[in-house]
């Protein structure tokens, strides 16, 4: 996956306050796909020209991490369940 340079790219998504990045999660991020793995829930969500993985303490019920997924090969575990489709009709351009 490509890194968007613009103002909207995951460059720009490093670069928030960390509150700030699950702002825009929340706002303008689609949820793709959630699992699990002992002790968190991993949810993988599509914002503008990237993706990002937003780790949740299933015990606390609070955010431990987000990041952003680099490249195609982290997508792995999602592929089989999510349609890459869904993004192309509701706008979303996805640079993979």
């Amino acid at each position: 996956m490509k890194s968007n340079l613009n103002g909207n790219g995951a460059d720009h998504f490093h670069n928030l306050a960390y509150q700030d990045q699950l702002n825009l999660i929340w706002q303008q991020g689609k949820l793709l796909e959630a699992r699990r793995i002992p002790g968190f829930w991993l949810h993988l969500y599509a914002i503008n020209a990237f993706f990002v993985e937003m780790w949740i303490c299933q015990r606390k019920y609070s955010v431990n991490l987000v990041r952003v997924l680099a490249n195609v090969d982290e997508l792995e575990p999602y592929i089989d369940k999510v349609s890459l489709g869904e993004l192309f009709s509701d706008g979303y351009n996805t640079a993979l």
